[in-house]
């Protein structure tokens, strides 16, 4: 019988500066704290886990190849959860970590992290999928509709109609995507909620965060209290608030004030709330390209 681990492909498993274990390492090697083959040894860990993850979850004798990347991809992520939060994320502190070349128990702890961030993010996601306002985060709301499905323990969620197979959900990558997706609720509750029920009534697909900032810049230079605005009012603002593909300063300085403000009242977290300016500053500016000829279609229907 052929040995599983031949059919495991590891160059998938990139050991590099994105992950917080890869920067260790390359830390460690640069200095000489740590053996240059100290790479080949966490591979070495990573294919016996591996290959345990696939003896457990086998359905027959012979060990399938989606198993065992699973289990070297999850022990991955669950060692550089573990190393982060042992070492505090101090990369030194991390390389002695590693020197002394117990990986499980960072494996380990990095396994707990990851249980319970993964069961927030299914009570949140869950959450957020029953706020009306999810319908204007349409791209957004796939990933939480797949968030809110994984089960902790497996990390794994059900395919959706687009897939075949089941999906593993990353506690680290996709827990990350999750705080920016919980500021822009936070915003989206702060607006009126008439404004949003009559846009939403209005635009029945293809709603985007993008496409509701585009109307709120309106809405705020043109001191509009609608989100929907008709095709006269479409063209003021092209006519009254750009110059030559530029919007006015006056009403840059004006819109910019008052989106300050509304985020500083309603986001939490300073990352969020400079996410989102800067989201709102980038439909400025597509905006201005656009003033050149026709605005119409990207304000009264997204």
């Amino acid at each position: 019988m052929q040995n599983p681990l031949a059919r495991l492909d590891l160059s998938k498993f990139r050991i590099d500066s994105e992950s917080f274990v890869g920067q260790a390492i390359e830390l460690g090697v640069r200095f000489d704290k740590l053996p240059s083959n100290v790479g080949d040894a966490l591979l070495g860990f990573l294919r016996a886990k591996g290959l345990s993850y696939g003896k457990r979850n086998r359905s027959g004798i012979a060990i399938g190849r989606e198993d065992l990347e699973h289990g070297v991809r999850q022990a991955l992520i669950a060692l550089d959860l573990g190393l982060e939060e042992r070492s505090k994320g101090d990369l030194n502190d991390a390389v002695e970590i590693i020197s002394k070349g117990d990986f499980e128990a960072c494996r380990r702890r990095g396994y707990e992290i990851a249980f319970f961030r993964l069961q927030e993010m299914v009570e949140k996601s869950r959450a957020l999928l029953a706020r009306p306002e999810a319908t204007f985060l349409q791209p957004e709301h796939r990933d939480i509709s797949h968030w809110a499905t994984v089960a902790p323990e497996t990390w794994v969620r059900p395919a959706d109609d687009t897939e075949e197979e089941s999906q593993l959900v990353d506690p680290k990558r996709d827990y990350e995507a999750l705080t920016p997706v919980l500021g822009r609720f936070e915003f989206l509750s702060s607006m009126p909620k008439g404004a949003l029920v009559e846009l939403e009534s209005a635009v029945d697909e293809g709603r985007t965060f993008d496409g509701l900032l585009r109307n709120l810049i309106l809405a705020l230079a043109m001191d509009m209290e609608s989100l929907l605005p008709e095709n006269e009012e479409i063209e003021a603002f092209r006519q009254t608030c750009f110059d030559d593909g530029q919007m006015k300063g006056e009403v840059r300085a004006k819109i910019c004030e008052l989106m300050d403000r509304q985020l500083e009242a309603s986001v939490k977290g300073a990352e969020d709330r400079m996410a989102i300016r800067e989201a709102f500053e980038g439909e400025v500016e597509f905006l201005e390209e656009a003033s050149i000829s026709h605005l119409g279609g990207l304000l009264s229907q997204y």
